[in-house]
């Protein structure tokens, strides 16, 4: 037998072979493209996943920073609120201050500022057999704002707005008056609760 007829015959072999192998591919390869298929949409359903959890985590650190920084600010309010309530309480055991205006702030007057007493009758008084009331103001500090173009004419105002007689006793501050008289108030105190009135209407 020669060797073209032995290779025919091993090729008549081969296809009488690859027929079924053929019929099961048929058979299996579409599931096996199917299964394929399928392990893709996993995949892809796995990245989509991802994507989310990032997402969400992304989240839950921007909200947890907003509770931190919500957090720092509210011990920052508390903390401002105790301060508040201390100068509250500080303030509240301080006596008022009633500053009295004796005259108009005008361009051109200087401000003297002293400070006023009352004691329940002078000497004239009593000797005139008078009594005097006593607003219960002056039991705290009084000052006398006093608008003028002179110390002797501020002096003379202020002894016009609170007489002698009436038991007011009166001590003017130290002090530069000139430019408004910025300086002239150097050192008087300058409680919480401050009062203004004009003179003559508060004896």
């Amino acid at each position: 037998m020669s060797n073209t007829t032995l290779f025919l015959i091993a090729i008549v072999i081969i296809m009488l072979a690859a027929v079924p192998v053929a019929m099961m591919l048929k058979d299996f390869l579409p599931n096996i493209m199917e299964k394929s298929s399928g392990l893709d949409q996993v995949e892809n359903r796995i990245y989509v996943l991802h994507a989310e959890a990032q997402e969400l985590q992304n989240r839950v650190n921007h909200l947890v920073q907003r509770r931190n920084s919500q957090s720092s600010d509210r011990n920052r309010l508390e903390s401002d609120i105790r301060k508040a309530e201390k100068q509250v309480r500080d303030l509240s055991d301080q006596p008022p201050m009633f500053v009295h205006e004796v005259g108009d702030p005008q361009a051109g007057l200087m401000k003297f500022v002293a400070t006023v007493t009352q004691e329940k009758a002078s000497a004239a008084a009593r000797a005139a057999g008078e009594r005097a009331q006593v607003n219960p103001i002056w039991r705290c500090t009084n000052v006398a704002e006093v608008w003028a173009s002179s110390f002797d004419e501020a002096k003379q105002m202020c002894d016009v707005a609170f007489p002698f007689k009436m038991g007011f006793q009166k001590t003017f501050m130290r002090g530069d008056a000139r430019a408004g008289g910025k300086a002239a108030g150097k050192g008087v105190p300058t409680p919480p609760a401050t009062a203004r009135a004009k003179a003559g209407g508060v004896t």
